[in-house]
């Protein structure tokens, strides 16, 4: 991480004789010391946790097996303690799942059996639906829909469950806003309603779309939603022509939102270090894949050049 010493100090400082209590039923327990593990919701925690699993993503890396573009391994795609394995073949899955869960037990964490699932991917080449994989000689579950980094992965529609988990997750903040006034007529003025709405629900609302392209049905539903809400909180009489709704709130339509969200990840993408593995992807898919393919990058690629973001 390239900490100083008077940073290593501070951070074992920070954890040295860390306590904590269990609050259950408006009922508290006594004080135990912590003895493992990092501070829940900590700023530093994702990056410290991220140091300590590194040795076992590096084993995962080196064995050559799992998921691959190109020549480039991305086997064990990670955020923090969110870790997902990918492989064409069945056997090397189970290879990658043994060292996974080997490293847990040298390191004494346990693996959560409920949320380790197995995801099958079709494709227009594999369907891989009868994939069984055992951790500790229990069979994994097999599953047609998972989260991974708060993000929905289906088997065969991500982009459409990922927006209907979305807009649910957006319409419960939504309820939660309501006894601070936003709920149009007689609550908070236009402009704070707005502002309210674009800090507070819209990020929920498209929370990684940048990583999962809609396609048409979603960015159907999803415009629906927007829409409507934008109406609500405006007093806006349902009938109301697109065009006007945005003019009076001064929000962009949803899909330049998400437009946006792209762009800017491809920007910290292509601006990150070539060393990493994001780059590498970036750069292979950019200089070797014709307008015609799915790829992430050309999606991204087309979306730059609607706005005429040309290298010029």
């Amino acid at each position: 991480m390239g900490l100083t010493p008077q940073e290593i100090l501070m951070i074992d400082d920070l954890y040295k004789n860390a306590r904590s209590s269990v609050k259950l039923n408006g009922e508290q327990s006594n004080a135990f010391n912590i003895e493992q593990g990092v501070r829940q919701g900590g700023t530093l925690s994702a990056d410290l946790y991220k140091v300590y699993v590194n040795d076992l993503l590096n084993e995962i890396c080196n064995t050559g097996f799992g998921g691959h573009i190109g020549t480039i391994n991305c086997s064990a795609p990670t955020c923090a303690d969110d870790l997902t394995i990918t492989s064409n073949s069945q056997f090397e899955a189970q290879i990658l799942v043994n060292i996974a869960n080997d490293y847990s037990k040298r390191e004494s964490y346990i693996i959560q059996p409920t949320k380790s699932v197995v995801l099958p991917i079709q494709t227009n080449t594999n369907a891989h639906n009868d994939t069984t994989l055992l951790m500790d000689d229990r069979e994994m579950p097999t599953v047609d829909k998972t989260t991974h980094v708060g993000i929905q992965r289906s088997n065969c529609n991500t982009q459409l469950v990922t927006a209907e988990e979305n807009i649910k997750k957006a319409r419960r903040a939504l309820y939660s806003l309501m006894a601070s006034g936003l709920h149009g007529e007689n609550g908070l003025d236009p402009s704070t309603s707005i502002s309210t709405f674009r800090t507070y629900v819209m990020p929920i609302l498209l929370y990684g779309l940048d990583v999962v392209m809609t396609n048409s049905k979603s960015l159907k539903i999803l415009q629906s939603f927007y829409k409507k809400t934008i109406k609500q909180i405006l007093s806006l009489p349902i009938s109301t022509a697109d065009p006007a709704i945005y003019l009076l709130s001064g929000l962009l339509p949803i899909n330049a939102e998400i437009d946006i969200k792209i762009i800017t990840l491809l920007g910290n993408i292509l601006c990150s270090d070539k060393s990493t593995v994001e780059w590498k992807i970036a750069n292979r898919q950019l200089k070797i894949k014709s307008c015609k393919s799915n790829s992430w990058f050309i999606d991204a690629k087309k979306i730059c050049f609607k706005y005429q973001l040309t290298d010029q």
